[in-house]
């Protein structure tokens, strides 16, 4: 570690509602205060109208200001410079003004900037799973993770699936990439994930398996939190709830929507075991989360979650509800004599898995920092 001063790095907050990229932050922040000396002082730059969303960060330096609401006057008139200049050149001055070294984890400033960039690609789910994504989609994401190879000092990745991905994607850019694999924070500190309902996610699965599970008289319960508003397909949800009623399942499985920070981590607590049945995923938070709570879990056979190795993991194909199925009784048989001693277990290395983490991230920033773009 550094003895010089903290190095202020800023974070522009999302202006979407996305729970996932949220969370992210609210972990990596809390795993960098662990370090001693605080070698990084992180800095949330956000709209004036974003005050709701600020909420989640209470211990964090905010910065407001107008430039970031979309469509505001000085929204306006920054992305009029930029696009006549290929720089953020308001946005990189405001940066200036307030110290900032690096912006991480956001959009590039564009050409010749004197602040350093870290960009973020949490996964290039749009290239396994292209029927997800209309062509346009697909496109902005081809063009906007080019942009980031091409002028960001550095590109955090989350897994190693997705830096070879990212290797294919962009040969000449390979050595600007950094794996980082994040990790949960104790739920004593941190917010858990409330998981959206996105098609990717494939919930389907898991009422097939409740089904089967219904028919030999094995009742188990699947409760599950979150947004039900997928933007790429807003009738996934009305035709998820549609198939949980034809599988005669809606007693077993219930949508309790967004709910309470402490409803939700008593839940996690008193869970018998979490469920990922995801179809892709670039580093899963429900994952570190039950690694760091020592909890079961039962997740979907995909290169990421195996890469993510939970101890305490049940693996099953993933359109295969009947292993599914069996892997759900296997985790509520081996419930309650293990739980409460690996949870224990799992507390006392958290810290330290934190601690990992952040040194990880502070050592990529101090290479942004040295970083000469080519």
């Amino acid at each position: 570690m550094s003895n010089g001063e903290s190095t202020r790095v800023a974070f522009i907050l999302p202006l979407v509602d996305w729970l996932g990229g949220r969370n992210y932050l609210r972990n990596l922040f809390a795993a960098l205060g662990t370090l001693s000396a605080n070698p990084i002082t992180p800095v949330i730059f956000a709209g004036k109208r974003q005050c709701d969303a600020l909420a989640d960060f209470p211990a964090i330096e905010v910065i407001q200001t107008s430039i970031l609401d979309r469509k505001s006057p000085g929204w306006i008139m920054r992305k009029i410079i930029e696009k006549t200049t290929a720089r953020d050149a308001i946005l990189q001055r405001l940066l200036k003004k307030h110290d900032i070294s690096v912006l991480s984890h956001s959009p590039h400033l564009g050409r010749q900037t004197a602040v350093k960039t870290i960009g973020w690609i949490p996964d290039f789910q749009h290239l396994h799973l292209p029927e997800l994504f209309t062509p346009e989609e697909r496109l902005h994401r081809d063009r906007q993770y080019t942009e980031f190879c091409m002028l960001c000092d550095k590109i955090i990745v989350s897994s190693e699936f997705a830096r070879a991905d990212l290797l294919r994607f962009s040969p000449a850019h390979a050595h600007k990439i950094e794996v980082l694999q994040f990790v949960a924070s104790p739920l004593s500190t941190a917010r858990a994930a409330s998981l959206q309902f996105w098609a990717h996610k494939n919930h389907r699965v898991v009422l097939s398996a409740l089904q089967i599970l219904k028919r030999r008289n094995d009742r188990l319960l699947v409760l599950a939190t979150g947004s039900t508003e997928d933007y790429r397909n807003p009738s996934f949800f009305p035709s998820l709830m549609e198939y949980a009623a034809e599988c005669n399942v809606l007693d077993c499985f219930r949508v309790l929507g967004k709910i309470p920070f402490d409803h939700l981590v008593g839940l996690m607590q008193h869970a018998v075991a979490f469920i990922n049945p995801s179809r892709f995923e670039g580093w899963s938070t429900s994952v570190e989360e039950a690694k760091s709570m020592g909890k079961q879990i039962v997740l979907s056979d995909i290169p990421g979650h195996r890469e993510q190795a939970p101890e305490r993991g049940f693996f099953f194909p993933m359109d295969d509800p009947q292993t599914l199925a069996a892997a759900m009784i296997a985790a509520y048989n081996g419930w309650y004599q293990e739980d409460v001693a690996a949870q224990d277990a799992a507390i006392s290395r958290c810290l330290n898995r934190q601690r990992q983490y952040a040194e990880g991230y502070f050592q990529i920033v101090q290479r942004a920092l040295r970083h000469n773009i080519s």
